[in-house]
């Protein structure tokens, strides 16, 4: 199939694309408090555009510097924030990238309403934050109108090639009003499709008479809001053509709406690809201007199929770029397998590792908003390295440390490389998980690491290699809980079942432990049972999934549910044996009985002392990952970066 229609120009009103790739809005943490650019935030979006992104839309650009969005905001609500936008937007232009802000005015869903303001939209409703929403007046979306003309105005004189201006899921603003789901007015504002239709046709107007009627307007909109009393795909396919001949130059066609089917925005690694594409095609059929999709497009080839195949004009990827910065450049050139893998996980992109870390980062690419700093730049020591152990830590850390220079062998007691993450790929709709180590396998080889499978590191096989540095990636084992009878012949580990080694395809499982790993086991218990086994999870907090992505954990517990899952949460296993297991819940025993297996999902611990096991073995020695302290792959490859970049 010729792929060549994705890298072709493409032209949006005025603005000249140098191909159909655009990098998608994304909360990165690295925005400021004054509304100004910062350095790290210019980093970011530089080594995007060097890597030959042919748009890049900024995310949430704030029109009122009263309505910030969830944290630190860029801003064009003053004029002072041109210039050091134009300093930003110079130095994307030199990588002849375009660079456009998505406006927005936060309105229902600004962080001001938790520092004393209020958060105002079309209709009173409750909003993200739990506080009631105060109905606009019509004065006032007057002067909200006006306000995204005068940014509109700022965003060309900061240098920018056009807006963004969003109106989807049922959210922020314009996006509010548009909505039957949160617009119950009977004013000319609310009522039927046009009515709610007419703020963003206000806005629409207010930019072009502002900015130019040659300025381009990228509106996004959901193809279809799939909520229950929503905007459906024929509402859209009503209105594209109505907001086309009003002025807007380009559709992007998301989906869902942000409370009610959030998945759908930042769809999780269980949803399909190309989420978004067949309500993107329906509507590009309706109208005369380009029309970009989004929406878990996360794979280069198939990116060229949608365009190729007319489905879009262009495909806006946004967690795929955020994996691998010159994810353009590699896939123009046709290499595939150099290109760091986006599975969807939603780790540290969006679920920011359980809200501890403020800025963005990924698992496969820890340099994330650290472009500068973690540059790879060649060793100033060339020394003999020794990574142990294949898990993606141990890969990291190969992969690096041959990159800058080093000589480095990898140890491998098994017969494949991968560790835990080709457990972690067995269970139902986790298979992508299994590119992260292809990708980095790839990687080690090319990078000319030495790679010997079934070859453990012991005191003697460390001796006989003589390794400036050791780099210990050895993972960890099962946690074996303190239960009595936990050796009764019922008792398995999670491993044990997704390994293989444990075979339940019926009867009635009890699985202790509801964090993420025992809720993929249930489910794969479900897949091979086909209907034949029954699962109770028990939990000793209040839920269960509690480590999971909140769009992709709605989804596991709706089809846990569906499956008739029985759910104990607040509850401490304390005894096993053939007539039953002992609970304490709400401050009571009580035995539970009727379970013909009993799977133990509680976690892992490093099987050693690694740091005292592997002490002296080498000049230097470093035990990362869960060889370490047992963490998520996140914390094992962000390890491995740093020593390996270090040594």
């Amino acid at each position: 199939m010729d792929t060549a229609k994705l890298y072709t120009p493409l032209e949006i009103g005025s603005m000249k694309l140098r191909n159909r790739i655009v990098m998608g809005p994304m909360t990165l943490g690295l925005e400021a408090a004054d509304g100004t650019v910062p350095e790290r935030y210019q980093d970011f979006w530089e080594a995007r555009a060097k890597g030959g992104v042919s748009l890049i839309i900024l995310d949430v650009v704030t029109v009122d510097g009263n309505t910030p969005y969830m944290g630190n905001t860029i801003g064009l609500y003053h004029d002072d924030l041109i210039q050091p936008l134009k300093k930003f937007t110079d130095k994307i232009h030199a990588y002849d990238t375009r660079v456009i802000p998505q406006l927005a005015h936060p309105g229902p869903e600004t962080i001001a309403c938790l520092m004393g303001g209020q958060a105002v939209g079309p209709s009173p409703y409750v909003n993200a934050f739990g506080q009631m929403v105060r109905e606009l007046k019509p004065e006032e979306i007057s002067v909200i109108v006006r306000q995204y003309g005068e940014a509109a105005r700022r965003a060309r004189e900061g240098g920018c090639d056009g807006v963004q201006l969003h109106c989807a899921h049922a959210y922020l603003m314009a996006g509010a009003f548009l909505s039957p789901l949160r617009n119950k007015r009977t004013d000319r504002y609310g009522g039927g499709l046009d009515g709610r239709a007419t703020m963003a046709m206000e806005i629409i107007k207010s930019i072009k008479d502002n900015a130019g009627q040659d300025f381009p307007i990228v509106m996004r909109i959901s193809g279809d809001e799939t909520t229950e009393g929503g905007n459906s795909l024929a509402d859209m396919l009503y209105l594209a053509p109505k907001f086309a001949e009003a002025g807007a130059d380009c559709f992007e066609v998301s989906g869902g709406t942000q409370y009610e089917t959030s998945w759908r925005i930042l769809p999780a690694a269980s949803e399909r690809a190309g989420i978004n594409v067949a309500e993107a095609n329906a509507i590009k059929k309706m109208v005369n201007v380009p029309v970009i999709v989004v929406g878990k497009i996360n794979d280069a080839r198939y990116a060229e199929s949608v365009v190729q195949n007319g489905y879009a004009d262009a495909v806006v990827m946004a967690r795929a770029l955020l994996t691998d910065a010159e994810l353009p450049k590699k896939a123009m050139e046709g290499r595939y397998e150099d290109i760091a893998p986006c599975t969807g996980c939603s780790v540290g992109c969006l679920a920011r590792d359980d809200g501890s870390r403020e800025t963005a980062t990924c698992v496969i690419n820890p340099a994330v908003g650290k472009e500068k700093e973690m540059e790879l730049v060649p060793a100033d020591v060339k020394k003999k390295v020794l990574v142990a152990g294949g898990g993606i830590g141990g890969l990291e850390a190969a992969r690096t440390a041959a990159l800058r220079g080093h000589d480095v062998t990898l140890y491998e007691k098994a017969g494949k490389l991968g560790g835990q993450v080709n457990l972690a790929a067995v269970p139902p709709l986790k298979q992508d998980l299994s590119k992260w180590i292809v990708y980095l396998s790839n990687q080690v080889y090319k990078a000319g690491v030495k790679v010997e499978l079934n070859k453990e590191a012991t005191a003697e096989s460390i001796a006989e290699a003589k390794p400036d540095v050791l780099i210990a990636a050895v993972g960890a084992r099962p946690l074996i809980p303190g239960i009595r009878g936990v050796d009764n012949r019922k008792v398995v580990t999670g491993s044990d079942v997704l390994e293989g080694k444990a075979l339940i395809t019926q009867g009635n499982t009890l699985v202790i432990g509801g964090g993420m790993v025992g809720c993929e086991v249930a489910e794969l218990l479900y897949h091979y049972s086909r209907g034949k086994t029954s699962v109770t999870i028990a939990e000793m907090l209040g839920d269960i999934a509690m480590d999971v992505f909140e769009n992709s954990r709605k989804l596991m517990l709706s089809r846990l549910d569906a499956k008739g899952t029985t759910v104990l949460t607040d509850t401490k296993i304390t005894e096993i044996s053939d007539e039953g297991v002992t609970a304490e819940r709400d401050g009571k025993q009580e035995v539970l009985k009727g379970f013909d297996h009993i799977v133990l999902c509680c976690g892992s611990v490093p099987a050693e002392d690694y740091e005292e096991k592997f002490k002296g073995a080498a000049e230097e020695v470093y035990v990362i990952g869960d060889a370490k302290s047992a963490r998520k792959a996140l914390h094992a490859v962000e390890e491995a970066a740093m020593i390996a970049r270090k040594i």
